[in-house]
């Protein structure tokens, strides 16, 4: 009977065991379904952000492509604008040399017109017989850098060209 009473006594202490080791392991499954439940809800939200942005993305690519297309008529009118021109280019000029001189003495053989620069604008008029001087000239023009008035001689503040035609070196004494 005693053999009976700690056999009795043996499989209660491993049925409890046993029990306790079960109860364990139906925790462990329940905190895997709320966890698994969590993370189909964050799932969830991940998909609405990203079809969110998905179409966010589409609007954005349709006005691209219409401003694109927008771009692209603009630029073939211009291109038909521009062909229709003769020459869309400026002109060309020849940089036009400097000769750098002594400074010589001249007069002017007539009346003659001043400019502000090589082929430039006429800012003056000087009568026949002025005198002035010059270190620098071109093929066709003579750089003023000064000029005699009262038979003082008087720098140049501004730029002066006249006509090589319109004048004749002065001897030196």
């Amino acid at each position: 009977m005693k053999f009976l009473l700690v056999l009795v006594f043996m499989l209660n202490i491993l049925d409890a065991d046993e029990i306790h080791r079960i109860n364990s392991i139906v925790k462990d499954i329940t905190k895997l379904r709320i966890n698994y439940q969590k993370s189909q809800k964050e799932l969830n939200l991940c998909k609405n952000r990203v079809k969110t942005l998905e179409n966010k993305l589409k609007i954005a690519n349709n006005l691209l492509k219409t401003k694109e297309s927008k771009i692209v008529k603009v630029k073939v009118k211009e291109i038909k604008y521009l062909k229709n021109k003769e020459n869309i280019f400026p002109k060309l000029k020849m940089r036009t040399k400097i000769i750098y001189t002594k400074a010589n003495t001249y007069r002017l053989k007539r009346n003659a017109f001043i400019y502000n620069a090589v082929n430039g604008k006429k800012i003056d008029e000087w009568e026949k017989g002025t005198s002035f001087t010059s270190n620098q000239k071109t093929d066709k023009f003579i750089k003023i850098t000064g000029y005699f008035r009262n038979k003082q001689w008087m720098k140049v503040e501004n730029l002066l060209w006249i006509h090589s035609n319109d004048a004749f070196k002065r001897d030196a004494k």
